[in-house]
């Protein structure tokens, strides 16, 4: 079983990863009028680790200002997310089989660093909360 600071370990090395994200790949995934269901899905899931609505416009405007959102991610608060929303991650984005590193990586560098990113998030919360019922 993994121990909560295996899990910060695991969620770490995902940040570290995002780092790695070209801008230039965040700012081509808002120039898609429609974007691919991968790419649609990832960042609904992101919109609403973030507190905003999912949706594609939402998504956008995320992704209006590169260095905001990358910071917004790299010092996201995964240790106090609210359970309303680890509950509609879990039930509507991460129980998805479509909804995993292997089926994103096709699509775009960007969209399966921020898939792998939602996964570590909700990871995390599920392990941290075991760990809690000790």
């Amino acid at each position: 079983m993994a121990t909560q600071e295996n899990d910060s370990t695991d969620i770490e090395a995902v940040l570290k990863d995002l780092k790695k994200i070209n801008k230039g790949s965040l700012t081509e995934l808002k120039s898609f009028a429609h974007p691919p269901q991968p790419v649609k899905k990832v960042m609904e899931a992101v919109c609403i680790l973030l507190g905003r609505t999912p949706s594609w416009e939402q998504s956008k405007k995320l992704l209006s200002d590169v260095n905001k959102f990358m910071q917004q991610i790299q010092n996201y608060d995964k240790d106090n997310v609210s359970t309303e929303i680890i509950t509609k991650i879990r039930n509507e984005y991460t129980s998805d089989p479509e909804f995993s590193v292997e089926k994103t990586k096709t699509v775009s560098g960007a969209i399966w660093k921020l898939c792998s990113w939602v996964i570590a998030v909700e990871k995390y919360d599920n392990l941290k909360k075991s760990a809690d019922e000790k």
